[in-house]
């Protein structure tokens, strides 16, 4: 691993900082949307396998 290389960030966490109620809603949204996509994603090939 390249001990040069900085942990990724959010690019809107800077942005929203004045807004933390905002942000965590956002991240929230972020992580419900993935979790959404993947839910489909595995009942779309349990249909087709």
């Amino acid at each position: 691993m390249d001990e040069s290389a900085q942990p990724m960030a959010c690019p809107d966490c800077h942005a929203l900082t004045d807004d933390l109620a905002a942000h965590a809603r956002w991240h929230s949204r972020l992580v419900h949307d993935i979790a959404l996509a993947v839910a489909n994603e595995n009942d779309r090939r349990a249909a087709t396998g």
